[in-house]
């Protein structure tokens, strides 16, 4: 795979929340949240809505991507057995890869 626009990227996996009915309107900025991935405040689908679309969006316009990405490993935990979110899944899987494409390489790799 080889992703070489980060924002076309996000914009596919925006267009597939859109699709699914989980995202309506404008991205607001990001909502603030107290636990990884706000479990204990939203569902899944909407943290991915209303944290990490913006927030990645933030990081795309700043190129400052993190070190690390497992929103791909979240969302498989998350939507197992929810057919209807596979293409979105798969989305955020490359968005893994993505960011760790973006890293500088070092020793090991």
């Amino acid at each position: 795979m080889n992703i070489t626009n980060p924002t076309q990227q996000l914009q596919k996996i925006e267009a597939e929340l859109r699709r699914l009915g989980v995202l309506a309107g404008p991205i607001e900025a990001p909502a603030i949240i107290a636990s990884a991935f706000g479990a204990a405040q939203m569902p899944f689908e909407q943290w991915l809505a209303k944290v990490f679309l913006p927030r990645a969006y933030e990081a795309s316009v700043a190129n400052a991507w993190p070190s690390r990405s497992q929103v791909g490993i979240a969302a498989i935990r998350n939507l197992d057995g929810r057919d209807e979110y596979a293409t979105l899944v798969t989305l955020l899987c490359e968005f893994d890869s993505m960011v760790d494409s973006c890293q500088p390489d070092s020793p090991g790799r």
